[in-house]
């Protein structure tokens, strides 16, 4: 693979009692939305934390990482289930946080301002977080992991606590901001709509450890029968 690719060799994971991945395998094309489905509590944040450098407390883990063909860990962006947004900081100011730390602040600031513009929050930068809409904060977030001039963004299932029609939103901005901002995503769910549609590749995995069950590199968003067939791994019995 080439460009800025994402690797992942040989990864076991054992926490507690339980091995969560044993001589794992990935490889996320460059620039290109791959998504992993996997049941709640199987450890996909687990690999989402491990791919950030995210110190895995009380686990015995093995495994190399490579991103652009390098092992040093590259800058990450990370969506999360919920938005984490800092709750004494307005809005300008919680997407420019992380911002500061590579650049000056007035371009920090410029920045921030951008995509708060792209995710339609232009004018909610003198608002604090508990004056938004769940929706709301979670584009803040958006534009938040958006500003930040990462290649890699990971996404915990940032859409789980939201209803269809906001759900709905959220997917539409982040396939914008996509074809914008090009980042080579690792995406996260048990959700196959949205896998769907957002995605360039599905992984859907089972079992303890995980392991592979279906690959599939062209998702059909418009072909029904594309997702019914995920469906049907995820759940654990495949149309034929």
């Amino acid at each position: 693979m080439s460009g800025n690719s994402l690797s992942i060799v040989g990864l076991s994971i054992i926490r507690g009692e339980k091995e969560l991945y044993h001589n794992f395998f990935l490889e996320a094309a460059s620039e290109k939305v791959t998504c992993i489905i996997a049941p709640s509590g199987s450890g996909k944040t687990t690999l989402l934390d491990y791919v950030a450098g995210i110190p895995l407390e009380h686990a015995e883990v093995h495994g190399q990482i490579f991103f652009a063909g390098k092992t040093e860990r590259p800058a990450v962006s990370f969506l999360f289930q919920e938005p984490r947004l800092i709750p004494s900081a307005d809005i300008l100011h919680n997407v420019m946080f992380p911002l500061v730390n590579v650049m000056s602040r007035e371009k920090a600031e410029k920045r921030a301002r951008l995509f708060l513009d792209r995710v339609q929050l232009s004018e909610k930068c003198t608002s604090l977080p508990d004056e938004l809409s769940g929706g709301e904060k979670q584009r803040a977030s958006m534009a938040r992991g958006f500003a930040y001039p990462s290649k890699l963004l990971l996404m915990d299932e940032p859409f789980q606590s939201q209803d269809l029609r906001i759900k709905l939103h959220l997917i539409e901005t982040l396939r914008q901001l996509l074809s914008s901002e090009k980042r080579t995503v690792l995406f996260v769910t048990h959700d196959v709509q949205e896998a769907v549609s957002l995605s360039d590749r599905i992984v859907v995995m089972d079992g303890s450890p995980l392991k592979v069950v279906l690959d599939e590199n062209q998702v059909k968003t418009e072909d029904k029968a594309f997702e019914e067939r995920v469906t049907s791994f995820v759940c654990g019995t495949e149309i034929l």
